[in-house]
């Protein structure tokens, strides 16, 4: 792994940050250019990350998200020079599928703005895996819980309000249940599959369904937070991410949530200097 050399496109952003510290700490050699380089279409990349995107704001950035998880993708794999790609999806793309495996058929709709997010990440997804390169692989990731600049999913999102107010109050019932993955087994296992011979698409996901229940009773433990539920909240139950593809290639195990998250939240308080808080 020390001979490697990996290119992190999109090395600003939450993911691409962790992975530049990552592979830093680890002494892999690694580019992580500015936005814009024009470098990165003159210069061998070696193995490229494409860790460039928009998550929660791509309803108000359409064509800025289609750019990024498109048409610049589109650009590189005409032009660039490099080893192998690996493109960062999301598990997103399963909602509404009855499988959650890599083969699964999946289900978008056009007229449902909320899909753009979906549709730009299938459309890369398929661009990689048919544009014409051999070694291409596609990581679709869970909701990857650790320390970021802006929150994006929904535990960072309860984190911001509980700070602000005191409180949290869900708007989904407390059966509701979603995938979280670590950052540290995220970014370990990216680099796996970027580096490996394998291609295709891989989950990227803990396969444990964890319930807002086991949520904010650790944020009422941890951070004191007061919980409440809307009345009549609905059940938003994602199906279990499928992870014995991954498992079985790279022997993968995730970090139990019960087990990580405490420390992520130490880690958070820190960040925040939420010295008075229990």
């Amino acid at each position: 792994m020390s001979d490697a050399f990996i290119t992190v496109l999109g090395a600003k952003g939450f993911i691409g940050q962790h992975l530049v510290a990552h592979l830093q700490r680890s002494g892999v050699s690694c580019f992580a250019p500015q936005r814009g380089d024009p470098s990165v279409f003159t210069r061998p990349l070696g193995h490229v990350v494409y860790a460039m995107g928009l998550t929660a704001d791509f309803r108000s950035r359409p064509l800025d998200t289609v750019e990024a998880h498109v048409c610049f993708l589109r650009r590189l794999l005409q032009e660039a020079q490099f080893e192998s790609l690996t493109y960062l999806s999301s598990t997103r793309v399963y909602a509404g599928a009855s499988q959650t495996c890599e083969s699964a058929r999946l289900h978008v709709n056009p007229n449902d703005p909320s899909d753009l997010y979906n549709l730009s990440k299938l459309m890369g997804e398929s661009l990689c895996l048919h544009g014409g390169h051999a070694q291409m692989k596609v990581a679709r990731l869970s909701n990857i819980v650790g320390l970021r600049p802006d929150p994006d999913i929904f535990i960072d999102q309860l984190l911001e309000e509980g700070c602000r107010t005191g409180q949290v109050r869900l708007r989904t019932a407390l059966a509701s249940r979603k995938d979280y993955l670590y950052i540290d087994d995220a970014v370990d296992l990216l680099i796996r599959i970027a580096l490996a011979p394998e291609t295709g698409i891989f989950n990227v996901a803990s396969g444990e369904a964890v319930r807002n229940q086991s949520v904010v009773d650790a944020l009422h433990s941890h951070m004191g937070f007061e919980v409440s539920v809307q009345p009549d909240a609905p059940v938003w139950d994602f199906t279990p991410v499928d992870m014995a593809k991954t498992q079985a290639r790279f022997g993968f195990v995730a970090q139990p949530f019960a087990r990580y998250f405490p420390h992520f939240l130490q880690q958070y308080r820190k960040k925040r200097n939420l010295h008075g808080l229990p």
